[in-house]
């Protein structure tokens, strides 16, 4: 199954204000508190004696569907949610890394990939349901999550390489920005 000509010609640097409209449009019932609030106790993993990051923030991504087959056309209706859950055993902060002045932003830095995350998932979720699928829907689901998923996970790379992973204080705080505009959008 092959992704719509607008999704692939899209450029990363607009990939989230077209995310928030879209999402305005998908009519889904989001609310900012399906969003997890983390502080410094969420970051329960131990960080990797050689890793060049004092933090960093893991999700877990998974979907559950249900289908829906008309026999008389052969087509197939899944109904898809993907289920977004930040990894506390596996994000860390080593803070023996980090002045004491510098914790509270590189937990905001964090709390901003879990909000990434979030919208991540939802533009997955959105797409794959909006997907025609044939009998041969799981494969079809895996093969479009799968791509769906790489693409927008870019995302977080450019998040993590404009803000010099929170380093950067004012590309932080235009990503900061960004975030909250679409929070209160859902709101």
């Amino acid at each position: 199954m092959r992704l719509p000509k607008a999704f692939r010609l899209l450029a990363l640097s607009n990939i989230l204000v077209l995310l928030v409209m879209a999402n305005q449009a998908s009519g889904q019932n989001l609310i900012p508190t399906d969003i997890m609030q983390i502080d410094l106790s969420f970051f329960q993993g131990s960080a990797p004696k050689n890793s060049p990051y004092a933090s960093m923030t893991f999700i877990d991504y998974d979907y559950d569907f249900a289908v829906e087959r008309n026999s008389r056309t052969g087509e197939v209706k899944v109904n898809l949610t993907v289920n977004i859950t930040p990894n506390s055993s596996k994000s860390y902060l080593d803070i023996s890394r980090v002045h004491k002045n510098d914790i509270d932003r590189l937990v905001t830095h964090e709390q901003g990939h879990i909000i990434i995350g979030f919208i991540i998932g939802k533009r997955v979720e959105d797409e794959l349901n909006a997907c025609r699928y044939t009998r041969n829907y799981k494969e079809e689901i895996r093969t479009n999550y799968q791509k769906l998923y790489a693409s927008y996970e870019k995302i977080q790379l450019e998040y993590d390489k404009q803000t010099r992973h929170g380093a950067n204080l004012e590309a932080q705080e235009r990503w900061n920005k960004k975030l909250r505009v679409y929070l209160n959008k859902l709101s």
